[in-house]
């Protein structure tokens, strides 16, 4: 039986369609592009405080960095396929942050 390709389920290599540009700064309109989703998305996700922007001067445009359409993608990804809402991702990736912290105290210590 051979699977149909349909849009709206994404595929376990979604994440690997898009390899941003390093020191590159885009839009949000091009962010939600690259990433897949609504603009509307990547300012939920910035507000829950997931996607950090870098805020242009004079007018504080918000532009995106890689990193942040990588994490936008990711975000979408376990949103989609596991039906976690923004706040639980977002307690998600606080742990893992304080995981990582952890670990690098600790590779800290037995290092002294």
């Amino acid at each position: 039986m051979s699977r149909r390709f349909d849009p709206d389920i994404p595929s376990s290599s979604a994440l690997d369609i898009f390899q941003p540009k390093p020191n590159i700064l885009y839009s949000l309109e091009a962010a939600a592009h690259l990433a897949g989703v609504p603009r509307r998305s990547i300012l939920i996700y910035y507000r829950a405080g997931l996607v950090r922007p870098v805020f242009q001067p004079p007018y504080g445009v918000m532009a995106f960095t890689e990193e942040a359409i990588l994490a936008v993608r990711q975000i979408e990804h376990i949103r989609v396929t596991h039906g976690i809402n923004v706040a639980w991702i977002k307690t998600i990736f606080d742990l893992l942050d304080e995981v990582e912290r952890l670990r690098a105290e600790v590779r800290f210590l037995r290092n002294r």
